[in-house]
Formats: C-alpha cells, sequence, structure tokens
C-alpha cells in the first residue's frame, strides 16, 4: 500500500491534554515533528488535522499509542458481560462516548466509574479479587506482544500503580476516533477492524517500544537528536531541520512510530499477523507490527 504520509501520535488520557505529540514523515524519508497551533495539542486538534490532511487528497497511515479496544471473552464478551449488546469496537466507542457525560476534548474520566465498566478496573490497592489471574483482563495481541519478545503492554483495566495510565489514554483515545472516524466518512478505514480499499486513509494502534526495540536493541525512551537520528536511519529515515536537539520523550516516540510506520507498512506480514482472525479485527483489534 502506498501512502503520502506516515504519522505517529503519542497520546494521553489526562486533562488537559499537554502529553500528546505528532510526528509525520514523509515519502522521501525525512521525518519532522508537527507542532500545534498553541502550545500543546488537544485532542480533538489531532482528528481535526488528519481530517484536514485527506480533505486535501493525502493518504495518510496514522498511529496511535494507545488501546482501540477492550478485551473481549468467549461467551462473555466485553466488560465481564454487563454490555450484551455491545458486540465490536465501533459499538464499544458509542458507549465509552456516552459514559463520558459529554466532557471536553473527549476526555474520558466520567466512563472509569459508570457502572458498566467500573467494576472491570483495577483502581487501586492491592490484586481486586474480580481480576484473578489477570487473563481475562488482556487483550490476544498483549499477549502476543509479551510471547514474541515484542513487549509487555499494559491492561487497559490496570489504573493502579500503573505510570501511564493506558486505560484512561484508550478511554479518550476511542472518543477521538470515534470524531475522526465521522470526519473523514468513507474516506477511512480502522485497521485491522476494517480492510483498507483503494484510495484509504488508515488508523491503527501501534506501541512505539516495539519500533524503539527494532531500532536500538532496547527500550529506553529518546530524547536526543543525535541518538534520534541513528534510530530513524534504521529505518532509512532522516530527521527534519526543525528537530531540535532535546525534546522531550513524547516528541520522540513519535518520531519513531512515524520513521517505523514507513518501513513497516511495506510489509506484507505486518498486515495479516499470525494469530489476527476475523472476530479479534473487529472486538479487540491488533498492534501493527506484533507477530509481523
Amino acid at each position: 500500500m502506498e501512502f503520502d504520509l506516515f504519522v505517529g501520535i503519542d497520546w494521553t488520557g489526562a486533562q488537559p491534554a499537554r502529553a500528546v505529540a505528532v510526528a509525520a514523515c514523509d515519502p522521501s524519508s525525512v521525518v519532522r515533528p508537527v507542532w500545534p497551533r498553541d502550545r500543546h495539542w488537544r485532542r480533538q486538534e489531532v482528528a481535526d488535522w488528519i481530517a484536514e490532511q485527506i480533505a486535501l487528497g493525502r493518504r495518510i497511515l496514522a498511529g496511535f499509542d494507545f488501546g482501540f479496544a477492550m478485551p473481549w471473552v468467549d461467551g462473555v464478551g466485553y466488560l465481564d458481560g454487563r454490555v450484551p449488546d455491545v458486540a465490536d469496537m465501533f459499538a464499544l466507542w458509542d458507549l465509552i462516548d456516552q459514559a463520558s457525560n459529554g466532557a471536553e476534548d473527549d476526555f474520558a474520566g466520567a466512563a472509569v466509574h459508570d457502572p458498566r465498566l467500573h467494576p472491570s478496573f483495577w483502581i487501586t490497592g492491592p490484586t481486586p479479587t474480580h481480576w484473578g489471574d489477570g487473563s481475562t483482563k488482556r487483550r490476544v495481541v498483549e499477549v502476543v506482544a509479551a510471547e514474541t519478545g515484542a513487549g509487555t503492554p499494559v491492561s487497559l483495566f490496570k489504573l493502579a500503580a500503573a505510570a501511564k495510565q493506558v486505560g484512561k489514554a484508550s478511554l479518550a483515545g476511542m472518543r477521538t476516533l470515534k470524531r475522526l472516524r465521522e470526519l473523514a466518512g468513507d474516506r477511512l478505514a480502522v485497521w485491522p477492524a476494517e480492510q483498507p480499499a483503494a484510495g484509504q486513509s488508515v488508523v491503527m494502534e501501534i506501541y512505539p517500544t516495539l519500533f524503539r526495540k527494532q531500532a536500538l536493541g532496547g527500550v529506553r525512551k529518546i530524547t536526543g537528536r543525535a541518538a534520534m537520528a541513528d534510530a530513524v536511519a534504521h529505518f532509512g529515515c532522516t530527521l527534519s531541520s526543525d528537530l531540535p536537539e532535546q525534546f522531550d520523550d513524547h516528541i520522540g516516540d513519535a518520531i519513531i512510530t512515524a520513521a517505523g510506520l514507513s518501513r513497516l507498512a511495506g510489509k506484507a506480514s505486518a498486515w495479516n499477523p499470525a494469530g489476527l482472525t476475523l472476530d479479534i479485527a473487529r472486538r479487540e483489534g491488533w498492534i501493527f507490527g506484533v507477530g509481523a
């Protein structure tokens, strides 16, 4: 598949959203940070920017660093069976949006406390009884990532002592994806729930740790231009002149993602990884590059 722009997006579930970062790699393999209009990106501005690029006729491949869905348990469904009418990720996004009570900028803090969602989370303290061995709290792709050495993604449901708060970021991200899907219409495919058609742009879930491991052989964050130049060179890319000598790790993860996507998108097995079934694709989604 050919794309005009490969976009990496580091995400946050916090309010205000001060840790969102965006980077883009063009067809000449130059990676650049995409700076916000104001001091910080708002989540909804990211959706607007991608929709604008698509409207201009550019075919975009955008990777977001959050979970696109929750674990699905066969015979039970999502959320320990409390939402039997929610049968795929798009219906799940509708639920999260409704449970967020219209909070500004796609913030989803209220959703965590919604009675349909709250009992499935580990909010604080020791391991709750409902957690069991944790197997129902992880998606298939998270298990595969750990087994194949891609990394160990944190369960969306684990908020206790989780440094990155993946759960809150994912809930907010689902609201943003719902908005982006409405803005872009049939010009956008959500992989792997939807298989991209000719000319469509694509959004997908990514895991920056995977790209850092590929480029550097480790998981350390990259916050310096010299180290980043070496990392993106692994993917055949160079850096734009406007990237400063030092930057925060959010920009770093966005840049390494954009560079990694530009290479990984050309690998057929990334689009059809081992372990991905049609049911998993539409219910749980997949991290692009895991199992490739």
